[in-house]
């Protein structure tokens, strides 16, 4: 069958879904294609499930340190498949909130695997046999997957991905994770909460690299405080069956470890979907778009992961928008790559946006920077959560933010007063100027901000 839309979209996730939607809204027709479930990789094997997991991880950690708050338990019992069934139940209810949302807006869903035949048409081969959907304008929003390391095979069993990890109800006893970064360091939090022994492996000089270096040592002290082993620059040489399950072979020895999580990061989803025949560009490995999405190729439109980094949903949803407008005909705001939070939900949470204070100083900026730990918060003290600080990076001169790097509490919902004020071009003058609500570890923001000024309060 042949289907006429103004829009084909192929894959529903957070980008996807975010730009059918918006297409919606805008009066065209939409078509989209999806040979999963609607939310893509995010919703139904990462993001959600992954952060259902976590909040599991936390209840434990709570329970186990009932003491402090006055409670005294006897004993309790935690059921590692009982959380990752938690999880699933999770991620089908959010996957059903997307299908409410296409219904609700009138997007006809395809199952099946799309593929371009041409630049306005995609066909669609699913359960129910061969379909074509032709289109004014086609987004392409099939995502990213797993990469692993030369030599080392994941087959979701002894070697996992983080889908395998967000499946399997059983927890190894000891678990050695490759890479440090957002997936590698919540997964250690995650199966350590649940007494797996976690080792670590980071090739690069310290975890979560991307991240500032203060903020890397202080979850690097957390951790260790847990149990956790962390390696840094250690390269893996090869994993292959032996001991407990697997031999890790790296330049600083050998690991025995019943499972191996991979974590090394994740690949642009661009085979089979006929790029080369249309002529779409790519650039290491992903496709090459202009600031309005737009592909080499008129009318054909990439977003998400494999329109390049950062790979995060937040991104692909507001890219998703940029081309949903385009399409229109609206004139979108390009997005602004230097003003995206960067978050990591493992305790202490993680969360950031903009320069590091290295890379400040280093494209040559004269800069101010204010800290403010935790333990010094009431609300943090009260909550019995003090771990980390907030630590502001701006302009000497003119006070302009250039970065603001969280590490503790709800690092990831504090960050977006950061964000809004960034866009916003706001001073430290002016933030300190914005009264905050005592207690909160909000508070904790106006304080780091106050240091940078020299201004402190409660430190």
């Amino acid at each position: 069958m042949n289907h006429k839309v103004d829009v084909a979209i192929v894959g529903t996730g957070p980008g996807g879904y975010v730009a059918a939607i918006r297409c919606a809204q805008l009066g065209l027709t939409v078509g989209v294609v999806e040979d999963d479930r609607p939310g893509g990789v995010c919703l139904n094997w990462g993001c959600i499930p992954t952060k259902a997991l976590l909040r599991n991880a936390e209840v434990v950690s709570l329970l186990g340190r009932a003491a402090e708050f006055g409670i005294r338990l006897s004993g309790f019992e935690v059921n590692y498949a009982e959380a990752v069934q938690r999880s699933r139940r999770v991620a089908d209810r959010m996957a059903k909130g997307v299908e409410f949302l296409f219904r609700k807006n009138k997007i006809t869903l395809f199952p099946g695997r799309g593929t371009l035949t041409s630049k306005s048409v995609v066909e669609v081969k699913g359960t129910s046999g061969v379909e074509t959907l032709e289109a004014r304008a086609v987004i392409l929003a099939t995502g990213s997957e797993p990469k692993s390391l030369p030599g080392v095979a994941i087959d979701e069993k002894t070697v996992i991905s983080s889908t395998g990890a967000v499946r399997n109800e059983r927890a190894p006893k000891s678990l050695a994770i490759i890479g440090a970064g957002a997936v590698g360091v919540e997964f250690a939090d995650v199966y350590a909460a649940y007494g797996v022994q976690v080792t670590l492996l980071e090739a690069l000089p310290r975890i979560v690299p991307l991240e500032d270096e203060e903020v890397a040592k202080e979850l690097t002290r957390t951790f260790t405080r847990r149990g956790i082993t962390v390696k840094t620059g250690v390269k893996v040489a090869s994993a292959k069956p032996g001991g407990p399950g697997l031999v890790v072979e790296t330049d600083d020895g050998k690991l025995e470890v019943e499972q191996v999580l991979m974590a090394v990061g994740r690949a642009a989803k661009v085979t089979g979907l006929g790029l080369e025949a249309v002529g779409v560009q790519l650039e290491r490995g992903f496709v090459k778009v202009s600031p309005l999405m737009e592909t080499s190729v008129k009318g054909l439109y990439a977003i998400g992961d494999m329109a390049g980094a950062p790979l995060l949903a937040h991104k692909a949803m507001a890219e998703g928008v940029v081309a949903a407008e385009s399409i229109a005909g609206r004139a979108p705001r390009p997005l602004d790559y230097g003003n995206i939070p960067s978050c990591t939900y493992c305790r202490p949470q993680i969360a950031s946006i903009g320069s590091s204070e290295a890379r400040a100083r280093e494209q040559g900026r004269d800069v101010t920077v204010g800290k403010f730990p935790f333990t010094a918060s009431g609300k943090a003290v009260a909550l019995g959560e003090t771990e980390g600080f907030i630590k502001v990076v701006a302009d000497k001169a003119t006070g302009e933010l250039l970065g603001v790097h969280i590490v503790g509490p709800e690092a990831t919902e504090i960050i977006h007063e950061f964000a809004v004020g960034r866009t916003l071009e706001a001073t430290l003058e002016e933030i300190i100027h914005t009264i905050h609500a005592h207690p909160t570890l909000s508070e904790a923001a106006l304080e780091a901000t106050l240091a940078a000024l020299g201004q402190a309060i409660h430190i």
